[in-house]
């Protein structure tokens, strides 16, 4: 004789195992020890989160300084010293930009049916997937973030979203979280480099120069670049792999090794099918495109409330048979410098 389900038990066990509690202490909110450990996930597998600059903010808006020019120094002769003639003055022009927390969110419904039987298996392969595509979508929010939606999205850097032609692209519910912030490539305006045809070394130098005095570190350089150009860079000799930095470096996710002393890092989320690095109307580009960036420029804003950094909800709804999932995220984006970012374009990848 078959066991009726008890689906009060049920939803418990679903709420535990999302949890990671133990049995019988369920929750309409992830705790923030499992929060945490999501957002750790989350961190690792999206190297942005590691490679740039973090900002705590308590309040949703913060204006966050930045220097829009230097100070002078002068020579000092003898004679102006017993002159007693001081130096011309100079001081620091200063601006800002504006950091503004925006939200990520998910809505998840998932029917009784398919948690009746194995429900903690379940629970935890999508618990990794809510961590996993949350660190895709950040990375591709930091990268291709755009906030026009002007010509019925076909002015922005993505293109309009068109299932068959331009998957990545945008509407107002396909990709719309592209819509919070502009993201590396919308923000660069140092000189792009159009490679018009394979990557070559001579191209990445001419990306440095074009930098300028933030290239004098190349420690704080960085070079993001699609799947498909990486597996290039893996062929050249002068790249420096990551099993020879010594056993003191830090690797972070995705960080493929360096060239001329700038770590380079592979990403699924740039995309390959732009012209002059932006997705055209038609969607028929099939180019790729890659950033070399100052580490220091872009900052990301992340809130001091537990909740708001990351939580998830549970609600449910015995009426449909089902419960629902609402993972959501609380963050911010700017870039301070945007001279500090530089394109390289129209490149032939395999």
């Amino acid at each position: 004789m078959s066991q009726p389900i008890d689906f009060t038990e049920l939803t418990n066990r679903v709420k535990d195992a999302l949890a990671g509690a133990a049995a019988g202490t369920g929750a309409t909110m992830l705790p923030t020890e499992t929060a945490e450990e999501i957002i750790g996930i989350v961190y690792e597998r999206n190297f942005m989160r590691s490679l740039f600059p973090a900002m705590p903010m308590s309040r949703r808006e913060m204006k966050i300084p930045k220097l829009s020019g230097s100070i002078d120094f002068h020579q000092q002769t003898l004679a102006a010293t017993e002159a007693g003639t001081a130096a011309g003055e100079s001081r620091h022009a200063t601006a800002e930009i504006t950091l503004e927390l925006k939200t990520l969110i998910a809505n998840i419904p998932i029917g009784n049916y398919l948690v009746a039987y194995g429900v903690e298996g379940l629970m935890s392969v999508l618990r990794d997937d809510i961590a996993s595509r949350l660190a895709y979508n950040e990375q591709s929010l930091l990268l291709n973030g755009d906030t026009t939606a002007t010509n019925t999205y076909a002015d922005n850097i993505n293109g309009a979203y068109n299932a068959g032609a331009n998957a990545g692209g945008v509407s107002g519910t396909v990709n719309d979280y592209l819509l919070l912030f502009n993201g590396l490539r919308k923000s660069a305006t140092a000189t792009t480099v159009d490679v018009a045809g394979t990557f070559a070394l001579s191209h990445l130098r001419t990306a440095i120069a074009h930098l300028g005095v933030y290239a004098d570190n190349r420690d704080d350089l960085a070079l993001i670049v699609p799947r498909n150009l990486e597996v290039q860079l893996l062929g050249l000799t002068e790249l420096q792999t990551v099993d020879k930095y010594g056993p003191a470096a830090t690797i972070l996710s995705g960080e493929i090794g360096k060239i001329y002393g700038i770590r380079v890092f592979g990403t699924g989320a740039l995309p390959t099918n732009t012209t002059d690095g932006v997705v055209p109307p038609a969607h028929d580009g099939v180019k790729a495109v890659a950033v070399l960036t100052h580490i220091r420029s872009p900052l990301i804003g992340n809130p001091t409330i537990a909740e708001r950094r990351f939580s998830i909800g549970f609600h449910d709804e015995p009426t449909r048979d089902r419960f629902v999932l609402i993972p959501k995220q609380d963050m911010a984006f700017g870039v301070r410098y945007p001279e500090a970012i530089c394109l390289l374009t129209n490149i032939t990848t395999v």
